[in-house]
């Protein structure tokens, strides 16, 4: 049987009995987890749970009914500087007439001296692989490029708390994969906490040191479940792995239920 995780005190970012409601809808319902230093926790569910609507409470752009988020201790309401979002539409959040090297370095410009600025900008793209596109433009690059760019311009900025919202839906399954080492290999490097949702159960268990499973709206967390994989995983080894198919089957019979209604 999967352990079950107990989210104690002391994490990097909790989320204590969040509640999100629009008028006599209720969106989430109950939402408790945290996050350590250095995580990556994978946050899943049935279609239509509000797993976007609870990304955006946590990151400070909707205001919850209900609940706290905290990050270092501190009360989110507002987007806290210590954070930062990647979205499924990454097009939209590149500025078409700049440079992927401008695209990276814009939120930097008000906050770091030019030097530091470039030297952070190299960085980042370096670690995503685009040291060569710095002068292209993102409509010259492929989409898992583009999602490239968006991810280190997020890395660049130096947050504790890396959220990705379904990053990976629009690519194709190679440019997946690839995309998904990448996150391990960023979040191993740069030490930044990661809070990943996905609808892909498969992904959730290959990225996650956890997976947090959502019921269905109104949402509360089903299960925090611990992924006792091996740290160093690749694509082929580690999804060939008898125990990541009993986690991957797990997960995806949590989701079941949560379908039916029924309980853990």
């Amino acid at each position: 049987m999967p352990e079950i995780l107990d989210t104690a005190s002391g994490q990097l970012l909790t989320v204590d009995h969040l509640r999100k409601a629009y008028g006599d809808f209720v969106a989430l319902e109950d939402i408790t987890f945290s996050a350590r230093q250095g995580e990556l926790v994978c946050i899943v569910g049935p279609s239509g749970c509000g797993k976007t609507t609870l990304l955006k409470c946590i990151a400070g752009l909707l205001e919850p009914s209900g609940g706290t988020v905290e990050l270092d201790g501190a009360r989110v309401t507002a987007p806290p500087k210590k954070m930062a979002v990647v979205f499924q539409e990454y097009g939209r959040s590149l500025m078409p007439w700049m440079t992927v090297r401008r695209n990276v370095e814009l939120p930097l410009l008000r906050t770091l001296p030019k030097a530091e600025r470039r030297a952070k900008v190299a960085e980042a793209l370096e670690a995503v692989g685009l040291s060569a596109a710095a002068n292209k433009y993102p409509w010259q690059l492929s989409g898992g490029m583009q999602q490239r760019v968006a991810i280190a311009r997020a890395v660049a900025y130096g947050p504790e708390v890396l959220i990705m919202d379904e990053p990976f839906a629009a690519v194709d399954a190679q440019t997946r994969a690839d995309l998904e080492d990448l996150v391990r290999q960023i979040w191993a490097t740069f030490g930044v906490t990661v809070l990943f949702v996905t609808h892909d159960i498969d992904e959730s268990v290959y990225l996650g040191e956890r997976v947090v499973v959502l019921s269905m709206s109104p949402t509360t967390v089903q299960e925090d479940l611990a992924i006792d994989l091996p740290a160093e995983r690749d694509q082929i080894g580690t999804r060939a792995l008898p125990r990541f198919t009993e986690l991957r089957t797990h997960v995806y019979e949590q989701i079941q239920r949560a379908k039916r209604g029924a309980a853990a």
